[in-house]
Formats: C-alpha cells, sequence, structure tokens
C-alpha cells in the first residue's frame, strides 16, 4: 500500500472468524452523510431520502469516516428498521435509500466490503422504484467507487453533475474517480471547480492526495495540515478527525520520518481507538524505528480490529525477520485466504494480493494477470508499478522498466517506485541507475517496508 494509496476499511471480525474465514476488508473510501434512523412512523431528516435537497448527502473527504455518525450498535438498530420498513413495502424507496446510506456509513467505520455491496444494491433498488431519485444516485455512484469500479462511479457521477450542477458529492466522486484512473489533469479540474463551491477540510484532503500524485509532496503535506486544522476548528472529533492526523502519518511515512509519523500515527488511534488504519501506521512506524516486539503488537491490534491484507502480511513480514516462520507462514495464509474468498476481493485489493504474491514469491504468473487486467482501465501510476513488479518477477525485466518507467512519468515521489526501478535495472544490468535508485529509496528511512528494505540493502551491497 502506498502512502496516499488511502486504504478504504474492513469490518471488524473477531479472531476466530479471522483464522475461520479471513473475512475480507476494504480500503475507505469517499464520503457520505451518516444518521441515526427514525422511528417507522416518520421521516429521516439527515440526508435520506426525505424530501429535502439532495445536498443533504454531505461531502466529505476521500476515505474518512462519516462525520456525523453514530456507533455501529446504533447503526445496526437503524437498519433493522428501515429493513423492516422496506419489507412491509416494497417500492418504498426511501427506506431503499435510507439503507444504501447506512450500510454505506457502517461500510466506512468497519470497511467490510459486503457492507459496501449491500450499499449498492439498496440504492440500485431505490433506484429501480425511483431513477430520478437524487440521493440515491449520490450515494449510488460512490459506493461504485469504494468498490473500485471507477470507470462506472465515473460515468454515474457526470450523469449526475449533467442533471443537476449543484451536486457537490457527485462532483467529488468524479474527481475522485478521476484521478483513480490516471486522469490526473481531468481530477485537477474537477478538484479546483470543487475547491471554489466548497472549500474546506474534505477538499484540502482531496488537493493533498493530488500534489502528492504530482509530485509535489511539500505542497501535500501542508495541504493535509490544513485540512487537519480546518476539521479540528469546525468541531470534528473520533473517526474524522482520527482520519486527517492518520493522512499526515502516511506523508511522514513516505518522506522517511518514521518519528514524525509515528506522533500522527498515535493521534490518530487517541482520537479514535477503533481504527485499524492508525494502529497499523503505529506498528508501521515502530518497525521503522527498530521497535519489532511493539511493532508486533500493534499489528495484532489492528488485526483484531479489521484483518486488512496488508496488515496481516505486514505482521507475516515481521515474524519472518525474527525467525518465526510458523507463525508468518500462518499470516500469509491468511491473505492468500482474504485473496480467494470472494470476487470482489481481488476487484478491491488487486494492488495489495499483487504486490504480497511478488514480494513472497506466491503464484507470480496469477499476479501478473491480476495488474494487467486493472491496468487495462486503471491507468495511474500505482497501476503501472504493480504491472512492473510483476513483470519483474515473471522475468521480463525489460517490460518491467518500460512499466516503471511510465509510473514514474507521473513525478509521484514514493521511494517504492524507487525500490522497484532499482531492482529493475539491475536485473538490466544498469548498474549506475540500480545503484542511484536504491541508495535513493534507502535514504527515505521506513518508506519501504521492512522486507523490501532488507532487500535494497542486499542488492546495493552487491552493486558495490
Amino acid at each position: 500500500m502506498t502512502a496516499l494509496d488511502l486504504p478504504l476499511n474492513p469490518r471488524r471480525l473477531r479472531p476466530v472468524a479471522l483464522l475461520v474465514a479471513a473475512m475480507a476488508v476494504v480500503l475507505a473510501s469517499y464520503g457520505v452523510a451518516a444518521f441515526r434512523a427514525a422511528p417507522p412512523s416518520t421521516v429521516n431528516t439527515r440526508g435520506a431520502a426525505n424530501g429535502t435537497s439532495p445536498n443533504d448527502v454531505t461531502l466529505d473527504a476521500p476515505g474518512a469516516p462519516a462525520l456525523a455518525i453514530g456507533s455501529i450498535e446504533q447503526i445496526d438498530h437503524s437498519i433493522s428498521i428501515w429493513t423492516a420498513n422496506l419489507a412491509r413495502e416494497s417500492r418504498d424507496f426511501y427506506s431503499a435509500t435510507n439503507l444504501g446510506l447506512l450500510y454505506e456509513a457502517r461500510a466506512r467505520l468497519t470497511g467490510d466490503i459486503a457492507d459496501y455491496d449491500r450499499a449498492r444494491q439498496a440504492t440500485a433498488e431505490a433506484l429501480t422504484i425511483e431513477p430520478t431519485e437524487m440521493t440515491a444516485r449520490v450515494v449510488h455512484a460512490r459506493v461504485l467507487a469504494s468498490l473500485h469500479d471507477f470507470a462506472a462511479a465515473l460515468a454515474e457521477a457526470r450523469a449526475i453533475i449533467t442533471d443537476d450542477p449543484t451536486q457537490l458529492p457527485a462532483l467529488a466522486t468524479v474527481g475522485d474517480s478521476e484521478l483513480e484512473l490516471g486522469d490526473v489533469a481531468g481530477a485537477a479540474t474537477s478538484y479546483e471547480a470543487l475547491a471554489k463551491a466548497a472549500p474546506g477540510a474534505a477538499v484540502d484532503a482531496r488537493l493533498s492526495r493530488l500534489a502528492f500524485i504530482q509530485g509535489r509532496p511539500a505542497d501535500a503535506w501542508e495541504l493535509a495540515l490544513r485540512a487537519h486544522d480546518e476539521a479540528s476548528r469546525d468541531g470534528s472529533t473520533g473517526p474524522g478527525l482520527s482520519w486527517y492526523s492518520y493522512v499526515l502519518g502516511t506523508l511522514a511515512t513516505t518522506s522517511g520520518q518514521p518519528a514524525d509519523a509515528l506522533d500522527w500515527f498515535q493521534r490518530a488511534v487517541t482520537d479514535w481507538p477503533g481504527s485499524f488504519l492508525a494502529h497499523a501506521g503505529v506498528a508501521r512506524a515502530e518497525a521503522s524505528l527498530g521497535r519489532t516486539a511493539a511493532a508486533i503488537v500493534d499489528y495484532q491490534a489492528a488485526i483484531a480490529i479489521a484483518p486488512q491484507p496488508d496488515a496481516v502480511a505486514a505482521l507475516g513480514d515481521l515474524y519472518a525477520i525474527q525467525g518465526s516462520t510458523v507463525l508468518a507462514t500462518r499470516q500469509y495464509a491468511t491473505v492468500e485466504a482474504i485473496a480467494h474468498l470472494a470476487a470482489l476481493n481481488q476487484q478491491v485489493f488487486n494492488r495489495q494480493l499483487v504486490l504480497f504474491s511478488v514480494n513472497h514469491d506466491r503464484d507470480l504468473a496469477q499476479a501478473l494477470v491480476l495488474a494487467q487486467q486493472e491496468l487495462t482501465v486503471r491507468k495511474d501510476a500505482y497501476g503501472y508499478d504493480a504491472v512492473a513488479w510483476a513483470l519483474l518477477a515473471n522475468g521480463q525485466a525489460s517490460e518491467a522498466d518500460t512499466a516503471i518507467r511510465q509510473a514514474m512519468a507521473f513525478g509521484t515521489v514514493d521511494p517504492l517506485f524507487e525500490y522497484h526501478a532499482g531492482l529493475i535495472a539491475q536485473a538490466l544490468g544498469q548498474t549506475d541507475r540500480a545503484r542511484e535508485l536504491l541508495t535513493s529509496a534507502l535514504a527515505a528511512t521506513g518508506a519501504i517496508d521492512p522486507l523490501a528494505t532488507s532487500r535494497a540493502q542486499a542488492a546495493l551491497a552487491s552493486l558495490r
């Protein structure tokens, strides 16, 4: 996972469920309004098919939990109410839309892919009943993006903007999808329009990611810091504020500042102890600082909340570095179980699974197929990087070099690219280029994970 390939969250699972089924998890994406359900005899007044302006669907930062959400228990209670309403009246598109909003809101706290899919199904049902229901349209498009169907999300969001240019959450989905599909210029235009219409933390967070992708890390940091401060001034607390601290932690990680990263990730945990992302960030920073035992504990805490593939694999790597082969093997088996649990898992976790397979020498041919399939649609920097890494593992160094140069052409400053490019250059006999790239990748302390660090160090030593 990359510094600003911001994870989409997985639903909380008991450890037993993790071992038995390796329940899928997802990287949280694209904000939503949330609310407590009203009794069946009343109408919900928080952005859910209530006859008010569809702009009641709030504009949140991409990846941040909804700001006005209740607890998981409250959401579950609300879901039961609106489910009962819909069961009594199958043509009740209000209830179907409310269910879509609630499932999406729950998914953004727990990350359950199945909840994102339930949100998709509920809003699709609402639109079957009432095709012009704007709230359902906005949420349906955004959920498609959460499920990484970015092309479909973009098409739907653009259609919404054509019908109603005031739909700012839809405009946000347009920009978010454009960026994920590799259309950086299009995303910049969409975000510029969004910034004029709704300046604030949610937009600055998007502009931060855009700056990062464009290779402007200093601007990305300033924008993310401003977004955090704006969110705090606006009264954001708990999951919402935690996410902004998490973003700053990821940026500090990529820039090779693990101590600063640890501080921001710990702030994120303090704001929201239930954030698996923040716990995993703490673990990553601790591992970078050589605190392996503490990192293992924090990865375990993250996985206890939600078994996200990156965290599970990282925990396995730390066990492997310690020589605990059996424990490492168990973690790797869990990642593979997640990959095969459902088709949606491969769609959402494509890149994590590709990198995991290559890094651990598992099913390399399938890893290349997955990477190439996604690149046919999602032509962004990290898509080209994943293909390059898989090509190298499959003995196609020349083709890998072409792909990694396309990834780096975006201008994104990520030591992961330099690490991959360095090993590709080494395979091609380009000694000077390989030495330069690997040296640069290692100069950013902790920007690549401990396993990659050890391999980069070994490769650089052989070149010297």
